[in-house]
């Protein structure tokens, strides 16, 4: 049941449009870093002087979408960079208006992942981009979650045919 629960939470998932997203201006504290996080997960970090405090990310799923290494090249340490986030995330991380849900609170409150990004001279993340990317990734967490539940379902119902005839027996 936990398999098919985390299946319907990749269907539930909404992606960010041009309605829910706030736009992020500011001026870069370090330059662009890139993080590797174990597992094969790799990520651009980008910290702004007045939000000295969050790291704003782009993750595994929307980085091969993005054009990271002319990010990276075209942006240092004191240059003004756009960018855009959920607003629930905006809400939650830096007005701290509403409460950040359990385990993201313990996991990773200071972290806001990156859904479009740009500068004045170059476009690097897209949100039609981002949303494509995490859009084929949901499909696939539907799939390889879906599939698994329901082995295990039917597993499962195997196992209590089988003791309930050895019960009779």
């Amino acid at each position: 049941m936990v398999f098919l629960f985390i299946a319907f939470k990749f269907i539930t998932s909404e992606l960010p449009d041009e309605k829910n997203i706030v736009k992020i201006t500011g001026i870069l504290k370090d330059d662009i870093k890139k993080e590797n996080r174990g597992r094969g997960k790799k990520s651009l970090i980008v910290k702004l002087k007045n939000y000295p405090e969050i790291d704003f990310m782009i993750g595994t799923v929307s980085l091969d979408e993005t054009y990271s290494e002319k990010l990276t090249d075209e942006n240092k340490t004191g240059d003004s960079i756009t960018f855009f986030i959920e607003d629930v995330e905006f809400r939650r991380k830096i007005v701290k208006k509403e409460k950040i849900p359990f385990p993201e609170n313990i996991l990773h409150p200071e972290k806001i992942e990156i859904v479009a990004i740009n500068n004045n001279k170059s476009n690097y993340l897209l949100l039609e981009d981002y949303r494509k990317a995490h859009l084929k990734n949901n499909y696939l967490g539907i799939a390889f979650f879906g599939i698994l539940g329901l082995l295990m379902f039917i597993l499962g119902m195997k196992v209590m045919r089988n003791i309930k005839t050895n019960i009779k027996n």
